[in-house]
């Protein structure tokens, strides 16, 4: 992938597949109407379904794929590891268990959410994922390697994942529907002020690569030899882990734990043949994370199929095609031994 022309043609992909959105959907508006309405003209409610229902989702779609495939770029660097993803923190499932506790459990947060304007759920998903990153943060000093820190955050997402369990079990039919629509994930329950926080918080994640871009390349060679080349490990672990916590934490909040998209977004740009070095795998990981999510948004609008679903079809594939190829490579090596 010559990065002189594959971030034009994502990017042309990935407005193509804006603009399709934006000009289709289950309301049955004409063209013209709707060009109207985005201008602001026509009918009240050709205005918003295109502003306040259609751009929404859209932008939604585009900044959560760009923030999780970065995420996943970050956490596969930093752990050297291909199957490390967003969610291997526990992140995600911190903020799985938030939405529980509001949802299944009964638990109130007073006046913040109304006041902060935000949905008690959302509130809760970003107390929760929160928490396990300031657990992470107070525990990350206590561990020699980055093999144990991979293990702590997996064993708190299943810690959350029981007592998620537990709260299900007892919960109503009403609140455990809901909580299991949740799951499923959806770019349809953002809205423009989600957008603008997942954006800042974006723009300072792609600034942070931008000028650590080097000191990452360093990191893959090895935390030894990262050293000895002057990488400052412990600046750069709270920058990694931070950035990619932040950033799935925000989109987990409001579009439910989304599966794959991390995890498979870094490795269809590598198997594409984009650079190796940092500087060269941002964009085409911003962009390739952002077309993913708006070809799944897509779907889930045109055949009703869950978010989750066509996301997995996607990105199972690829973990599968790296496992088979990873062992192919380990048995020629052992054989040549």
């Amino acid at each position: 992938m010559n990065a002189r022309w594959s971030n034009p043609v994502l990017l042309a992909a990935m407005v193509l597949l804006f603009i399709a959105g934006l000009f289709s959907g289950p309301a049955q508006l004409a063209w013209s109407e709707e060009w109207r309405a985005l201008s602001g003209e026509g009918s009240p409610t050709a205005v918003t379904i295109m502003w306040q229902l259609r751009l929404p989702r859209l932008m939604t779609a585009v900044l959560s794929g760009a923030s999780l495939g970065l995420a996943g770029l970050l956490m596969q660097t930093y752990f050297r590891n291909p199957l490390a993803g967003p969610s291997v923190l526990g992140v995600t499932s911190g903020a799985t268990l938030g939405v529980a506790l509001v949802a299944l459990g009964g638990a109130t947060l007073g006046w913040m959410p109304h006041a902060l304007n935000m949905a008690p759920q959302v509130m809760g998903a970003l107390l929760g994922s929160g928490a396990v990153m300031v657990l992470l943060g107070l525990v990350m000093g206590q561990f020699r390697s980055r093999t144990a820190l991979l293990i702590f955050g997996l064993m708190v997402g299943y810690l959350a994942g029981a007592l998620v369990t537990v709260l299900q079990a007892g919960a109503e039919a009403g609140a455990l529907q809901a909580f299991v629509h949740w799951g499923m994930g959806s770019f349809s329950q953002g809205g423009w002020t989600p957008c603008a926080i997942v954006a800042v918080a974006l723009v300072g994640a792609v600034f942070w690569v931008r000028r650590t871009a080097s000191l990452l390349d360093m990191w893959t060679m090895g935390a030894l030899t990262a050293r000895t080349m002057g990488v400052d490990e412990r600046k750069l672990s709270w920058g990694a882990l931070g950035t990619a916590g932040v950033l799935a934490g925000l989109v987990t909040a409001w579009c439910g734990p989304i599966a794959f998209l991390g995890l498979a977004t870094p490795h269809l740009v590598r198997a594409a043949g984009a650079p190796r070095r940092h500087a060269g795998l941002l964009w085409p990981v911003l962009l390739t994370g952002a077309t993913l999510a708006l070809f799944a948004d897509g779907v889930v609008r045109w055949f009703g199929v869950p978010l989750n679903a066509v996301l997995s079809l996607v990105g199972a594939p690829v973990v599968l095609m790296l496992i088979i190829r990873r062992g192919r490579w380990s048995s020629s090596q052992a054989q040549g031994a």
